[in-house]
């Protein structure tokens, strides 16, 4: 297993096991407020709306502090609705995305999926930080966020551009368009630190997002071929093509990278290095 390290010595640091919801409040002066808007109280529900919405019940009952890798992937169900009408469903799970519309008068969401699926929802209420959802079957749910949104849509990590690489292709690909999906996955990535960075989360998890990725505190190292998880393997036409591209990275993984060393911050420093390695790739 190569890795790409900072330190002569580090230790592991399970991130998937020690990882909050992120739904603590912050004040302004603690948020990055140059990328990052709080939303405010009395804004319209369609405004409310955009952001990042996690299941109530799952946050409580702490799956995201599980690694994901014990065999229990137990599914997290969420919402990201964004401002230009795309929307994400389940993004640390089964994740499909599609477009959403608001209605006003009636306050329900229609979403539309790019399956032709579809879903209806009420909301039932709205605040900055809590939300309540009952479907056409009567169920209702409370999912709740962190009142944050990225400036700009494309900087929010689970924006469906931003995922396309999770999505299975139809056909056989390319060993260019394994690398183009290879340099997605990066900064993929490179956004999802970069985003916990600017909302100053104290804690992250990795938990049900596809990866070969392990964490070090001062490294990078890629998971061997013979344990890639079978998300990762869902990313691409079939495990021989999963294994290509985990071995891209494998290849590129231990080349020199510029490590900050002044960096305190493992999260800014591997959100750096990502960079770096898909520029490697390109």
């Amino acid at each position: 297993m190569k890795t790409i390290l900072y330190l002569a010595t580090c230790v592991t640091i399970i991130f998937c096991s020690c990882t909050g919801t992120g739904m603590d409040k912050t004040s302004d002066d603690a948020i990055n407020t140059t990328t990052l808007q709080r939303l405010q109280p009395g804004s319209r529900p369609v405004d409310l709306l955009c952001q990042a919405w996690q299941d109530s019940a799952d946050a409580a009952d702490g799956i995201l502090m599980g690694s994901g890798n014990s065999g229990l992937d137990i599914p997290f169900h969420g919402f990201c609705f964004f401002k230009d009408g795309t929307v994400v469903q389940n993004p640390r799970d089964i994740m499909i995305t599609g477009k959403w519309r608001y209605d006003t008068l009636t306050r329900h969401i229609l979403l539309v999926f790019k399956d032709a699926s579809t879903a209806d929802y009420k909301v039932k209420t709205i605040s900055v930080h809590r939300m309540e959802l009952q479907s056409i079957n009567g169920e209702a749910k409370v999912f709740i966020a962190d009142g944050l949104q990225q400036n700009n849509v494309t900087d929010e990590p689970f924006y469906p551009a931003n995922n396309a690489w999770r999505i299975k292709p139809a056909k056989a690909e390319t060993d260019n368009e394994i690398k183009n999906r290879v340099v997605e996955c990066l900064m993929f990535y490179h956004k999802f630190l970069q985003d916990n960075i600017d909302r100053k989360n104290k804690m992250i998890s990795f938990y049900g997002l596809p990866s070969c990725f392990k964490w070090y505190a001062g490294g990078i190292s890629i998971i061997n071929k013979n344990k890639l998880s079978q998300k990762w393997k869902d990313c691409f036409y079939n495990p021989g093509q999963a294994i290509k591209a985990q071995q891209l990275l494998e290849n590129n993984i231990s080349k020199k990278y510029k490590w900050d060393k002044a960096e305190q911050n493992w999260v800014k420093q591997s959100a750096n290095i990502l960079l770096q390695i898909a520029d490697s790739i390109r």
